[in-house]
């Protein structure tokens, strides 16, 4: 499925490059799709440090950076010159996204094409995932062009939602779509918090 998504996401958003990157390791499988599709070459240019979580849980914006810094370097020898297309699987606060462009331009990328595997992240989860409010997402409120321009990318683009259901091979009802859309399974409470739910989720113990 995430390299039928790649697949996608080159005839949707096509780009003049030299070498196809991914996000590691969430993005491996859509950049080798895309690679495929676009006949740019594959090749790794982002090690990242298995010894760093997930970045984007981390309770403040100074430790988020400092996580990014360290899990993820450039590798200088295989992107210095190139013109790149980044792909990842999303973007929720924009931090991660802007320090890696930020990184590969510092490491002498000539230009950063970025490529998402989903559409924009606008509403929050409630279902387990630390996105608790649309102030903190930076897809809520700004178009697509304003969040290529706050994360420094040359270009920016997000598979659709019917691209995405459809690289799935599943009806668009039989998804949790809410961070994209808005429609929760159940009924959220307005105000709600993160663990509006807590209660009614209750794992069996034992």
């Amino acid at each position: 499925m995430r390299v039928e998504i790649g697949r996608k996401l080159a005839r949707s958003f096509p780009a003049e490059a030299d070498l196809v990157i991914p996000v590691p390791e969430s993005g491996t499988p859509a950049a080798i799709g895309y690679a495929e599709a676009s006949g740019i070459p594959y090749g790794t240019g982002l090690v990242k440090n298995s010894y760093v979580g997930r970045t984007f849980i981390q309770p403040s914006q100074t430790i988020r950076q400092l996580g990014i810094r360290l899990k993820l370097n450039p590798l200088r020898d295989v992107i210095e010159g190139k013109r790149l297309v980044v792909v990842d699987d999303s973007i929720v606060r924009g931090t991660t996204t802007r320090q890696i462009v930020q990184a590969l331009r510092e490491a002498g990328a000539t230009e950063v094409h970025t490529r998402i595997t989903c559409p924009p992240i606008k509403w929050p989860c409630f279902y387990g995932i630390d996105m608790p409010t649309r102030q903190e997402l930076v897809g809520s409120d700004l178009s697509v062009e304003q969040i290529r321009d706050y994360v420094g990318a040359d270009s920016l683009g997000y598979l659709s939602l019917e691209g995405m259901v459809q690289a799935a091979g599943g009806e668009k009802d039989s998804f949790c779509r809410a961070c994209f859309d808005g429609e929760y399974p159940i009924e959220i409470p307005e105000g709600a918090g993160k663990f509006v739910l807590e209660d009614q989720l209750q794992l069996p113990t034992g």
